[in-house]
């Protein structure tokens, strides 16, 4: 019943309707409350391994999503296995935004790097507007995805997003600070962009992101549509 109810809720949010005062009723006896923002969760892991919440459901095999208030989200992200992988919204009224954002945020995570097991979309805003604006960078993306390994990538965008110093880079990263330094030097070598400049560092983070995000956001997207869309023909053949 109540993932239903959440799928009616997306179905709502998706198409525009008007909230009509049963609805209102139901969600107030899940916990649940209109005129307050949510934020989505979007959790990879072992399904069996994820904590329980009352506003939750499956979106594939591999993921949940996670609905919470203002309130609750950091307390609930501290109750994850060490294993899992997030993405956070930032809230909205709208839960379909929410959630399509917290597949964009969790396909920037990285299980291997303590400092991306988690990762909030309000901390990468402004280059996911630049991506989903449409702007691209073939040349550059090409060469990240062809001459450039994961381990120097992953170092190139915390350079990039974290402004950390070499030596805290270093440190998170568990490499020597020299590694740090060999790795930038090494894709402004092969990709002709200085990622200390910071005018040549843009099309080398916008790049990074799109590849990351080139599969699973469509791939996760489609899925949520879906769940709608099937909740939405059964309405109808039973109505």
């Amino acid at each position: 019943m109540l993932e239903t109810f959440i799928q009616q809720w997306l179905i709502m949010s998706d198409y525009d309707y008007t909230v009509d005062d049963r609805f209102v009723q139901k969600a107030r006896a899940y916990g649940v409350d209109f005129s307050e923002q949510y934020v989505a969760i979007v959790v990879e892991g072992n399904r069996n391994h994820l904590p329980n919440q009352r506003l939750a459901f499956d979106l594939d095999h591999l993921r949940r999503v996670y609905i919470f208030p203002l309130t609750g989200v950091h307390e609930f992200l501290a109750t994850l296995p060490e294993h899992a992988l997030a993405g956070v919204s930032r809230p909205h009224f709208d839960l379909t935004k929410s959630i399509k954002e917290a597949v964009f945020a969790l396909a920037l995570t990285s299980p291997v790097i303590e400092e991306m097991k988690i990762v909030f979309y309000e901390d990468v805003v402004d280059l996911a507007q630049v991506v989903e604006a449409g702007v691209a960078y073939p040349q550059v993306e090409q060469f990240l995805k062809d001459r450039v390994d994961e381990e120097v990538q992953v170092t190139l965008w915390l350079y990039g997003t974290l402004g950390h110093s070499m030596s805290e880079l270093s440190d998170t990263l568990h490499v020597h600070r020299r590694t740090v330094q060999y790795r930038l030097d090494k894709i402004a070598q092969l990709t002709d962009l200085n990622p200390r400049v910071p005018a040549e560092i843009l099309p080398l983070l916008v790049s990074y992101m799109r590849l990351k995000t080139a599969v699973i956001v469509p791939a996760l997207t489609a899925q949520l549509q879906r769940l709608t869309t099937d909740l939405q023909a059964r309405d109808v053949a039973t109505s």
